[in-house]
């Protein structure tokens, strides 16, 4: 399992859960995840209309979902940025 992003209050938040069916990692949204029918058997509705059977969530995510990632709303992740590092050309004018 994946969280993806951080997400505005409006935008719902969106899993990768692998399915031991198929071994593909699907988008599940959070709705779905606490949805009662879906805590009962165990099965998830995933964005492409899949039902996932998550697999243990300690395995890495499998191949994504080609269709998930086409129906995912939230806006792509952007990596964090390197802070930036100073004063290495001061520390070198005045190394002993």
């Amino acid at each position: 399992m994946t969280a993806e992003r951080v997400n505005d209050a409006d935008m719902p938040e969106v899993l990768t859960l692998t399915s031991v069916i198929d071994s593909r990692a699907h988008k599940v949204t959070d709705s779905e995840l606490c949805a009662p029918h879906a805590m009962r058997n165990g099965r998830y509705a995933a964005l492409c209309g899949h039902l996932v059977s998550p697999a243990p969530l300690i395995e890495a995510d499998g191949a994504p979902c080609a269709r998930c990632v086409q129906l995912d709303p939230t806006p792509p992740a952007t990596p964090p940025r390197r802070p930036r590092r100073r004063g290495w050309g001061l520390r070198r004018l005045l190394a002993v």
